[in-house]
C-alpha cells in the first residue's frame, strides 16, 4: 500500500501576550493567517509575520507556519 500526501491548506500564526491575569497566569492571543501557497518558504512567511509584528503594539511570542495534508491511499 502507498500512501502519498496531498496539501490541502497552509496557514501561519502568530501568538502575541496581552500582559498577565489577576493570578500571574499569561494571556495570550492567537492570530491566525490563511490562503499561504503550499510551497511558500519559511523565510518569507517569517519575513511576512515579522513585518506585521512590527505593527502591533503587543509582544509576539511565537510564529508558526501550519502545514495541512491528507494521506491517500493509491
Amino acid at each position: 500500500m502507498a500512501v502519498t500526501l496531498q496539501n490541502k491548506s497552509t496557514k501561519f500564526k502568530i501568538v502575541y501576550s496581552l500582559g498577565a491575569d489577576k493570578n500571574g497566569k499569561e494571556i495570550k492571543k492567537t492570530k491566525t493567517y490563511s490562503n499561504l501557497k503550499h510551497d511558500a518558504s519559511n523565510e518569507d512567511v517569517y519575513a511576512v509575520a515579522s513585518a506585521l509584528i512590527g505593527l502591533q503594539s503587543k509582544t509576539a511570542l511565537e510564529v508558526a507556519k501550519l502545514n495541512e495534508t491528507e494521506l491517500v491511499d493509491k
